[in-house]
């Protein structure tokens, strides 16, 4: 019977220090890992233990040129492959928003090519047996670019690393609870073009989310704030709550602007800043939004 119970503990150990050692297959295949690791929105700061860790066992890294400055205690001297947000955002460095109609046609054949050229530098990697480290901002699963190369390989292959996301550290900032909240259903994360479209025209949406008490979270929403806010307008109520709270989690630069939906889209295009900012909306800004949400409960629970 001892036997029998030292042979179960010797199998369970192996097999813990094999899931260890081994986040998948594809390192018993003598395959590296593509790890893409979420940094947080503010650098070592915000980052976990695990990504920070993650980052000193690499053997290369991604990255653009910020975060390798950011966090240049991890990388070292490993080799940088290059910035990995080059040249997919933009056209021989002009914004995608800004390209004419000939350069746009180019740019969509372009950066496919550009992202299938790295992706196969990676594969090369990945079968050297390489672990490669793609530093991206935030929670990567949550409006996280790095999926343009992760989807091209192999599942078995890659990591995610998870990071806590500007959401959370402007949510801090704010000092209120998004949910529970008064009567608020839910919390929207989304930005303006996934909810609405580029053009913004796309209003029922609008209309159908407004019937019910909710926390909205936009990211992306500074770039062109007057069109959004005369959507909002044309659902939301004059005096709702507003605040964009800038650089989330950067303790030299964070700031918050606030607002009503009635004066939001007039304050924000006054303001030079128009990438790094969340902007949130909800009735969760006002009073006791926790104390509140709490009594209703209650009140239901009579009834």
């Amino acid at each position: 019977m001892k036997e029998i119970k030292r042979i179960i503990l010797f199998a369970v150990i192996t097999l813990t220090v094999a899931a260890v050692s081994w986040p998948s297959q594809a390192a018993a295949w003598g395959r590296g890992h593509f790890y893409v690791i979420g940094t947080g929105p503010a650098g070592p700061r915000t980052a976990t233990l695990q990504a920070l860790e993650t980052i000193k066992r690499m053997d290369v890294i991604v990255a653009s040129d910020q975060h390798v400055t950011l966090f240049a205690e991890c990388v070292g001297d490993k080799p940088v492959l290059f910035d990995p947000w080059t040249d997919i955002w933009d056209y021989k460095g002009k914004p995608q928003q800004k390209l004419n109609r000939e350069e746009l046609a180019q740019f969509k054949v372009e950066r496919f090519r550009i992202r299938d050229e790295r992706v196969a530098q990676f594969k090369r990697l990945l079968r050297e047996g390489k672990n490669i480290g793609l530093l991206d901002s935030g929670n990567p699963c949550l409006y996280g670019p790095s999926h343009w190369y992760m989807e091209q390989l192999d599942s078995e292959d890659v990591v995610i690393i998870p990071g806590m996301g500007c959401d959370a550290a402007a949510m801090a900032a704010l000092g209120k609870s998004t949910i529970p909240a008064h009567d608020t259903h839910f919390v929207i994360q989304t930005a303006p073009f996934s909810l609405i479209g580029w053009g913004m025209k796309d209003r029922q949406v609008l209309r159908d989310l407004a019937k019910y008490p909710s926390t909205m979270v936009f990211y992306m929403a500074l770039w062109k704030p007057k069109e959004l806010f005369a959507a909002l307008k044309e659902v939301l109520p004059p005096d709702m709550p507003c605040a964009v709270v800038y650089w989330a989690g950067y303790p030299d630069r964070e700031r918050i602007l606030r607002g009503t939906v009635a004066d939001m889209g007039e304050k924000l295009s006054k303001d030079k800043e128009r990438f790094m900012g969340l902007l949130l909306v909800g009735r969760f800004m006002e009073g006791k939004p926790y104390e509140s949400a709490m009594k209703r409960m209650q009140e239901k629970l009579k009834k």
